[in-house]
Parts: structure tokens; sequence; C-alpha cells
């Protein structure tokens, strides 16, 4: 019987964080495969926050590639990421689980400095634009860019049988709609969010369940589920 596939297409560093979050038996029952679909690379932008300033960060990404918060206020969206942010040194706040939520958050508590999104070239929200037009002033900044990659040849094999794939973001979804067209029938797929599924809902697949919160530990709980519970073909 085939041992079921666990494929994960984030960028390398944060698909081996994820499997390092995942039960030791849940890894036992799959084989793993990492074909990022995307890679981060830093953009010659340098950060220069001021003491009174608050940030904005969207992504892990974004604090990992910000200078160090040295007490500094910061916005976050996803609590993954608050947590990093404070690990950074920043004075973190959980500010809501999406942009939209973030966005509601800071109209109904104004802050009194300006705020600098820190994030990566290709965004979601239009956070600053939406926050500056609401009478806050918002600007943003690339720190780093996410560069499309296509699946490698382990990737498409996995694909030939019965697979677990968490997807984390719209972008790396619609990549992987465009990498692997018609080749995803005994795919499980699993999205972070309802904008995450959105490109995946035209494609034949095995199964696609959809989060009920973007939450890395929803994530992490479900893929083990899956392969604690995956029948062999």
């Amino acid at each position: 019987m085939t041992t079921p596939t666990l494929l994960l297409t984030r960028p390398r560093p944060s698909a081996q964080a994820f499997l390092a979050r995942l039960q030791v038996n849940a890894l036992a029952r799959v084989r793993v495969v990492v074909s990022p679909l995307m890679k981060i690379i830093a953009t010659d932008g340098v950060a220069r926050v001021d003491q009174e300033s608050s940030v904005i960060f969207t992504s892990a990404n974004g604090v990992q590639h910000a200078p160090m918060g040295e007490g500094r206020k910061a916005f976050c969206v996803g609590e993954n990421t608050s947590g990093q942010a404070r690990a950074r040194g920043w004075d973190a706040q959980f500010a809501g689980e999406n942009a939209k939520e973030l966005i509601a958050t800071l109209t109904a508590n104004p802050p009194k400095a300006g705020l600098l999104h820190l994030a990566g070239v290709h965004t979601r929200g239009a956070i600053a634009e939406t926050l500056s037009a609401a009478g806050i002033q918002t600007k943003y900044q690339a720190l780093y860019d996410q560069i499309l990659t296509p699946l490698t040849p382990a990737a498409y094999a996995a694909l030939k049988g019965p697979c677990i794939v968490p997807v984390f973001s719209a972008r790396s979804a619609a990549q992987l709609v465009d990498q692997a067209p018609g080749q995803l029938g005994l795919a499980r797929l699993i999205a972070l969010s309802d904008a995450v599924a959105s490109p995946l809902r035209g494609e034949r697949v095995a199964n696609l369940t959809v989060l009920p919160a973007p939450r890395m530990q929803y994530m992490c709980k479900e893929v083990e589920k899956l392969c604690l519970a995956f029948s062999l073909p």
C-alpha cells in the first residue's frame, strides 16, 4: 500500500518550523515532501522606525526582516506573528486574524503616532491605503519579496498518490493550481482561510477543508488529524 505524503509548499524555513510543531506520532504515519512554491528574499530596503512610531506586521516574514523592536509598539495580524514580534523585542498587540480585522481594530482605537506597515512586495487588504483614507497616517515598506517557484519532481510524484497539502496563502494556492492543474484529485487540501481556499475551489480534489480561523494551532491539529486518520487505498 502507498504511504500518504504530507506535502509542504511553504518557503523552506517556514516548512521546517511547521514540521517542528507537529506531533511525532502523526509524522510517523506519512512521508514528508517539502517543495516550496515561493522563496523569500530580502529587498534593499532598510526599515527606519523612530521611537514614537508604531509598526504593522501581517506576517512572520515581516517580523524577521524588520529590525529588533526595542520595546516599540507593533500591531499584528495573527497570534503567530504577534508571538514572533514579542520574541524580537516588540511590544506586540494581536490586532486581528486578517487585514480586515486589523483595520477595524485600528480605526476603532487610532494610535496617536503614525504607522509603518512592514511587509512583503505582495500584500493583501490595502492596509496602508485604507487606514490613511480613514485619517490614520500609514506608510508601507516592502522588506522582502516572495518569488514564485515551481513544484519539484518529488512533489509531482507525491500528487500521484494520497497526500495532505496544507495551504497558507492565496498566492501559494494560485501557484499550486497553476503548477498542477487537474493533478489534485488525490490531495486532501487544508486552507488557512476562505481567501486561501478561493483559488482551489475550481479544482477536483479529494477533500478541501477550510479552517474556522486562520490560526497556526488549528492548522497543526487538522494536519495531525489527517495524518493519523488517513485511510490507505
